[in-house]
This record gives C-alpha cells, structure tokens and sequence, in this order.
C-alpha cells in the first residue's frame, strides 16, 4: 500500500513538474513580443522590422534573456516516454527547439557594424546571418510539430480533450503560414517594400503567441479558452 502511495506521489510530481514547464514556456512566449511592442509604445522609436532585430536595441538583454530562459526550460521539457521505435517525440522536438532558439538568440542577424559576438566573429557575418534564418526556423518548425502531432496525441475523451486538440492545430497551422509568409516576403523582397508596415515583426508576433497559446493550453493555464471552444462547439 505505501509503495502505491509513493509511486502516486512521484506521478503526481511528474505531472506538475511537466505543467509548470509548459506553463513558463508559454508565458515566456506571450511576454517577448508583449515587451516590445511596449517599449516602441512608450519611447520615442518605431518597431524594429523583426522580433530579431531587438538584439541592436536597448532591448537586447530581454530579447537574449527570453530565448536563453526558453531555452532552459524547453531542454528540461522531458515530456512523455516514447513508443518503442518512435522518433518524433517531446524530448527530441524540445530539444532541437532548445537549441535552435539559443542560436537565435547568440548568433544575431545583421545589424549595424560594430563588434561581433563570439560566435559570429568565428563564422563571419554571412555564415551567422544564415545560422539566425536557419535556427529561427527549425525553432517554429519544431514548436509546430509540438502542436500537429505531439500534443494531439492520445485518446479523445471527452470535449476538452477535443477542444485542446481543435486550439493546437489552429496554433500549429498559425505556425507554419505565419513563417511560410516570412519565407515569401524574403523571397520576393516584399519584406523591404512593405518594411513601414513591419510585415515579418507581426508575423513574427503571430507564431509566437500562436507557440505560447498552445503550450499554456497544454499546461491548463488557459482553461477558459478551452471552455470557450467547448461552448461554439455545441
């Protein structure tokens, strides 16, 4: 009988331990984009054209302090233990979005001449820019995978289940047009052309709430959301 109580316990702990993990994910992802739209609201200078390009701002601390605190948080994220064989899974897509967003954040895009990091000084300018783009990507992509497949595993049973599910692939889907828009805007140079309207800082913004909802979902930090889902559904 104790020792089912204590294989309780350490389950009990678990799970929390997995709730509180998301839920910091999640904040972090809310709080980023949250900061500096309210830095560029109440100092006397526009929005940069990319969540990125905080890096060469007064902002750089917060914007190199979230992504290193994401990504300590996401390398802890053990998740759930895998099927035999099974290759996707949460430690591996947690891990690759770990260190995927920690070069993003020491590896910077390009900016204005001045001194280089470390890291770019030792891959110079052109390789580190191309290590910024592919981090940033591998990032969304595995967050998206996080969303598609991971967190909509598992047994629909009952209407919250079904409604986290039916918020996760909205999230995901926001995930992957959202930077599938940025690939185009570079792609087309629309990023410069419409650079006024700060077309990738929004696009930006948008999978990135769309990351943090779903890990605040996950973590049952949002549960009037998932009410609300349930309540349209009917």
């Amino acid at each position: 009988m104790d020792d089912d109580g204590g294989v309780q316990k350490v389950r009990n702990e678990l799970v929390l331990s997995f709730l509180a993990v998301r839920r910091a994910i999640g904040a972090l992802g809310f709080f980023l984009p949250l900061a500096l739209i309210a830095y560029a609201v109440l100092w006397p200078e526009p929005l940069r054209t990319s969540i990125s390009a905080y890096y060469y701002s007064p902002m750089r601390e917060v914007f190199v302090g979230t992504l290193i605190a994401q990504a300590v948080f996401l390398w802890s994220y053990e998740g759930f233990r895998p099927d035999a064989g099974e290759w996707i899974t949460d430690k591996a897509m947690a891990r690759l979005a770990a260190v995927s967003i920690a070069l993003v954040a020491l590896v910077p895009t390009d900016g204005p001449d001045g001194p280089c990091t470390a890291l770019e000084c030792i891959a110079g300018p052109g390789l580190s820019a191309l290590i910024h783009v592919v981090a940033a990507g591998l990032f969304f992509a595995a967050l998206a995978v996080f969303c598609l497949v991971l967190f909509v595993k598992g047994t629909v049973d009952g209407p919250e289940k079904a409604a986290s599910n039916r918020i996760y692939r909205i999230c995901g889907w926001t995930i992957v047009v959202s930077i599938g828009l940025i690939g185009l805007l570079f792609a087309t140079g629309l990023d410069d052309t419409l650079a006024r309207l700060r077309p990738v800082f929004w696009l930006e913004t948008a999978a990135t709430f769309a990351f943090a909802t779903s890990w605040a979902v996950k973590g049952d930090s949002l549960r009037p959301l998932t009410r609300a889902v349930i309540a349209a559904s009917r």
